[in-house]
């Protein structure tokens, strides 16, 4: 009689008990393709690779399992509507990368004082980046970047390693539906106008001290190619560094500047006495990318975000999408949170593209 109280007893406790001491291990291939288990889905993550940190909260829902993240994501959290949106996330440790190291040098010791379930790092950029969190026994799991060859099945990779991390492959599931939707809107438009002009857009990560261009093998050209643009910078492999003269060889009809170099504007279009003449500057057509949850001219799960704002403005007179409803509903998609009219403003720089061409359309109605 009494063993069976206690079989009751323990059933009730089981029963009673929270998910995560029921769940059972989990297993997964990381984007290299080497086999992770964990005894439960993470709940203690640690990210090195910049886009790492924002993914795991938009996937999650919550900030509250990202306990580590580089000091470049933390510039993203601070830069865009991150912070605003869970400003309990000002408080994860980003003193996470060796002092000297190349921005993803892991700081060991600092990485294993957060008691990390995993630790998110790059792969396929030398083992010395993974070695050291290995030999000290922490779970790793590797993401592959575009410097490795940007395409979108590798950005599609990256978001489902962080939802099999995290237990939820059905959000990554959602993701994608979203992302094939506006691909096949996008792609049906071009389908529909075969005769339309291709303009000539250049996406530079860098124009503030130096031009650095991005070339056929980077993410960057994915969207250029994808809105129906040709990317002036194809031949460059994924970036290479250029001068003032090489971009007006290629007299780009569209320039975008990066997003995440936040204290250069178009000015370093305007101002600079070879760019200025370039039929872009001439036409108004140089525009500073928008920040939401991220950078949005890198890939990551705010993308489709990226595509309509682009072909918007590379073919004004086929793309209408209505991107301040589209940031709304997307940002409920992504983070559970409904942007106010002064924060979209905010994510789409109503500001600083204020005197840029066709950049009205995004203004409030």
């Amino acid at each position: 009689m009494f063993s069976k109280f206690l079989l009751s007893s323990a059933a009730i406790i089981l029963a009673l008990a929270p998910a995560p001491l029921l769940a059972e291990p989990i297993t997964f291939k990381d984007v290299t393709g080497a086999e992770v288990t964990l005894p439960k889905p993470a709940t203690r993550i640690v990210t090195l690779p910049q886009p790492g940190a924002a993914t795991v909260i938009a996937v999650d829902g919550t900030s509250e399992h990202l306990v580590g993240m580089n000091p470049g994501s933390r510039k993203a959290f601070e830069t865009g509507l991150l912070k605003k949106m869970f400003p309990e996330a000002a408080s994860i440790e980003s003193g996470i990368v060796a002092e000297g190291g190349n921005g993803w040098m892991p700081n060991v010791e600092a990485i294993a004082a957060l008691r990390p379930d995993l630790v998110i790092q790059w792969g396929g950029r030398g083992d010395e980046l993974v070695a050291p969190l290995r030999n000290a026994g922490i779970p790793v799991a590797l993401m592959v970047g575009g410097g490795n060859g940007g395409t979108e099945e590798l950005a599609r990779e990256n978001i489902s390693l962080v939802a099999n991390i995290l237990g939820k492959p059905e959000k990554a599931r959602d993701l994608f539906a979203w992302r094939d939707e506006v691909i096949a809107d996008v792609k049906s438009t071009l389908a529909a106008h075969p005769a339309e002009r291709k303009p000539k857009i250049l996406h530079l990560r860098s124009s503030k001290g130096k031009f650095t261009a991005t070339g056929e093998k980077s993410y960057q050209n994915f969207f250029i190619t994808l809105v129906g643009g040709d990317n002036v910078g194809k031949g460059l492999g994924v970036q290479a560094e250029v001068n003032a003269e090489q971009i007006a060889a290629w007299n780009p009809d569209l320039i975008m500047l990066t997003a995440a170099e936040t204290d250069a504007g178009r000015e370093t279009i305007f101002e600079n006495e070879v760019l200025s003449q370039t039929t872009a500057a001439k036409t108004g057509r140089v525009y500073k990318t928008p920040n939401g949850g991220y950078v949005w001219d890198s890939a990551s799960h705010e993308s489709p975000f990226t595509w309509m704002w682009l072909a918007n403005l590379a073919h004004p007179n086929l793309f209408h999408f209505d991107l301040r409803a589209e940031v709304k509903k997307g940002f409920e998609r992504l983070y559970n949170y409904s942007p106010t009219e002064d924060e979209i403003d905010a994510v789409l720089k109503l500001d600083l593209n204020a005197s840029a061409s066709n950049y009205q359309q995004f203004a409030r109605k």
